[in-house]
């Protein structure tokens, strides 16, 4: 196990606009405001277009995984919990990991890792803490091949 310990600096409260897409808003947040170390807390709201991953096994290499094609569709879906973390990559830009669950017409919810073409139906409110005394940051993970989270003490 790898731990660090802070506490919350600031606490932000996000509205995207009907129209936006929720990632790349979110990253546009985190660079304007420099907010390279925190968790992002909650979310809700709606979606007219909905994209994300779900991870596959790597074919010949049992016990690792990569994200699949993404899944994607065109109609009004409720957004019913977003949450993730917010790391600082090599270059000291934020970089964001965020999953969220959606719900369809008929209510039978799907979630997975958030790509870019969520875009806003009505609203969509997401709440960031941002973090000090923590580096959140990713190393390259040897047996996956994928940078995972790895907190560093401050």
């Amino acid at each position: 196990m790898v731990s660090a310990k802070g506490k919350f600096k600031n606490i932000y409260a996000v509205k995207v606009q009907p129209n936006e897409d929720v990632l790349e808003e979110l990253n546009r947040f985190c660079k304007e405001n420099n907010v390279k170390h925190g968790a992002i807390l909650t979310g809700l709201g709606s979606l007219r277009e909905v994209s994300f991953f779900d991870p596959a096994e790597i074919p010949g290499k049992p016990g690792t995984y990569a994200y699949q094609d993404p899944i994607e569709w065109k109609e009004v879906t409720e957004l019913v919990g977003v949450s993730g973390i917010i790391c600082e990559d090599e270059g000291g830009s934020p970089s964001l990991h965020v999953h969220y669950t959606v719900a369809d017409k008929n209510g039978t919810t799907f979630s997975g890792h958030m790509n870019t073409g969520n875009i806003v139906f009505a609203t969509t409110d997401i709440i960031i803490g941002e973090l000090e005394g923590i580096f959140m940051g990713r190393n390259i993970d040897p047996i996956f091949n994928l940078p995972l989270f790895y907190p560093r003490q401050l």
